[in-house]
C-alpha cells in the first residue's frame, strides 16, 4: 500500500472516530438531558396534584384512583394516579394498575421521589405525609415523551447527515494534505531515477534555509551520499584503467619471453615444464584480468554501447564454431527445432560482442562441467520472449552452493582440479541484465544444469 494511500486512509478513520464520538456523545447527552426535563414536568405536574389532593378534604379509602386534571392532558398518554399507604408500612395497600413492582413505591416513600422508564414511558412518584388521614399519599404521574422523541430523532439524523458531509470533506482535505505532505518525495524520486553511474554528478535540489525540516535532512544526506559515491566509482575507474595498463605489459612480457624460451629450449630440459607452467599461468592471469575489466565496465553506466538488430540462432552458430575451435572435445548440439518461421521473433537488440561473451561463457561452463557429454542448446519463443537453454548432463551444483554462484571468483565445491576463475558466470549475469534479459540455473548435483535464458524480442 503507497503512502499516499496510507495517510487517505488514516487521517480519515481518525476524522471518522473524532465525529462520530462527538456525535454518540451529544445523541446521549441530549437524549439525558431531553429525559430529565420531561422527568421535571412530570414532577411538577405530581407535586400539584398532590398538592391539590392534600388540600381538598377528600378521601376515599381504596387502593388507588386515577385523577384527570388540566395538566395531565398535555402530556401524550398521561395518567395520574394516587396510590395511599400505610404510615407504619412502604408499600400500598392495594396492587396498583403499574406495572412496576413495590420497589418503586418503597424507593419514593424512603427519598421522597422516584423516577423510571419503561417502554418508552416515564414515571415519577412522589410521597406526600398526609397529617391528616391515617395513611400517607403516592402521587404517580406518567406519560410518554412524544415532543422528545421526535426531537432526539431530528438530532440524530442532523448528526448523521453533519459526520457525512464533514467526513467528506475530511476526505477530500486528506487527498489535497496527502499530495504536498508527498510531493517532495516524488520529486526526489523522480530526481533519482535520473541519475546513475554516468552522471553522478547530479545532485538534488534544495532551499538553503538554517531550519531544515526532514526532507530537507534526507536531500542534504542523499546528496552526500552521491559525493562520497562519485568519489568511489572515479576511484576504482581510475584503478581499472591504470591496472590494465600495469597489468598487460609485464603479462605480455612474461608470455612472449616464456614463448620465447620454450621455443629455445629441448622438451627434455628441467627447466621445460616449469616454462610451460608460467606460460599457462601467464594466460590465466591475463584470462581473469580481462574478465575483471570487462566485468567492472560492463557495470559502469547501466547502458549499452553499439547496439544492433542481432539473429540469436546465427549468434550461437557463432558461440558454438568459436567454442569448437578452441576444444575439439567439446560437443554441442543445437536444438532448433522449436523455432518459430518469422525471423524477426529470433532478433534481439543489443551488443553483439557482449552477447556472444555471455553465451560462450554459459556454453563453455557447460561443456566444461559436462563431463565431455553432449551439451544441448535450444532456442523457442514463449509469450513474446525468446528462450535459450543450455543443458548439460554434468556434475551439477551442490544444494548448499546456489545461493552463491553469482558471487566473484566463487566456485563450487565439486569442481575438483577443473579450470575456472569463478568470473564467467557472474560477467555473463551482468551482460544480460544490461539487455533487460534475465538468466536462471535449474542445477541438480550429479546429473547436470539447465540455464534459461529469457531475452526481450526487438521492437522493428
Amino acid at each position: 500500500m503507497k503512502i499516499r494511500t496510507k495517510i487517505i486512509l488514516l487521517s480519515s478513520a481518525i476524522g471518522t472516530m473524532i465525529l462520530l464520538s462527538f456525535a454518540v456523545y451529544v445523541s446521549y447527552f441530549t437524549s439525558k438531558t431531553l429525559e430529565n426535563k420531561f422527568y421535571i414536568r412530570l414532577e411538577e405536574n405530581a407535586r400539584m396534584l398532590g398538592t391539590h389532593v392534600l388540600n381538598s378534604k377528600i378521601y376515599k379509602d381504596k387502593s388507588y384512583y386515577e385523577l384527570s386534571n388540566q395538566f395531565i392532558n398535555q402530556f401524550s398518554f398521561g395518567k395520574n394516579f394516587l396510590v395511599r399507604v400505610s404510615k407504619q408500612g412502604k408499600q400500598p395497600r392495594y396492587e396498583p394498575l403499574l406495572p412496576m413492582g413495590n420497589f418503586f413505591f418503597e424507593e419514593a416513600i424512603e427519598n421522597g421521589r422516584a423516577e423510571l422508564m419503561l417502554n418508552d414511558t416515564a414515571y415519577v412518584a412522589l410521597f406526600f405525609e398526609d397529617k391528616d388521614h391515617n395513611k400517607n399519599l403516592v402521587v404517580v404521574s406518567s406519560a410518554v415523551d412524544e415532543f422528545g422523541k421526535a426531537e432526539h430523532t431530528d438530532l440524530n439524523q442532523a448528526l448523521i447527515s453533519g459526520v457525512a458531509i464533514f467526513l467528506f470533506f475530511i476526505v477530500l482535505i486528506s487527498f489535497y494534505f496527502a499530495d504536498r505532505l508527498l510531493n517532495p518525495i516524488a520529486s526526489i524520486n523522480k530526481r533519482i531515477g535520473l541519475i546513475n553511474i554516468s552522471n553522478l554528478n547530479l545532485r538534488l535540489p534544495h532551499k538553503a534555509t538554517k531550519e531544515k525540516d526532514e526532507i530537507e535532512v534526507l536531500i542534504s544526506n542523499i546528496n552526500d551520499m552521491l559525493n562520497r559515491l562519485e568519489i568511489a566509482v572515479k576511484s576504482q575507474r581510475s584503478f581499472i584503467s591504470n591496472a590494465s595498463h600495469s597489468l598487460r605489459t609485464p603479462m605480455t612480457i612474461i608470455s612472449g619471453e616464456s614463448e620465447l624460451a620454450l621455443n629455445s629450449l629441448d622438451p627434455k630440459h628441467p627447466a621445460h615444464y616449469s616454462l610451460e607452467m608460467v606460460s599457462r599461468e601467464v594466460d590465466r592471469m591475463n584470462l581473469i584480468v580481462s574478465n575483471l575489466l570487462l566485468l567492472s565496465r560492463t557495470g559502469y553506466d547501466g547502458k549499452v554501447q553499439n547496439m544492433s538488430h542481432i539473429r540469436v540462432d546465427e549468434l550461437l552458430y557463432s558461440v558454438k564454431e568459436s567454442e569448437g575451435y578452441l576444444n575439439d572435445n567439446h560437443r554441442i548440439y543445437l536444438d532448433f527445432s522449436n523455432i518459430p518461421e518469422d525471423s524477426n521473433l529470433l532478433t534481439i537488440y543489443g551488443n553483439q560482442d557482449l552477447l556472444f561473451i555471455g553465451l560462450s561463457n554459459i556454453i563453455s561452463n557447460a561443456c566444461k562441467y559436462g563431463n565431455d557429454k553432449e551439451v544441448k542448446v535450444s532456442i523457442e519463443v514463449v509469450n513474446s520472449k525468446i528462450v535459450i537453454r543450455v543443458t548439460d548432463q554434468g556434475i551439477g551444483i551442490p544444494d548448499h552452493d546456489k545461493p552463491h554462484i553469482f558471487e566473484s571468483f566463487f566456485r563450487a565445491s565439486n569442481v575438483g582440479s577443473i579450470y575456472g576463475n569463478g568470473l564467467g558466470l557472474v560477467l555473463a549475469k551482468n551482460i544480460f541484465e544490461l539487455h533487460d534479459a534475465t538468466l536462471t540455473i535449474d542445477s541438480t548435483e550429479g546429473k547436470g544444469t539447465i540455464v534459461t535464458i529469457t531475452c526481450p524480442i526487438a521492437d522493428f
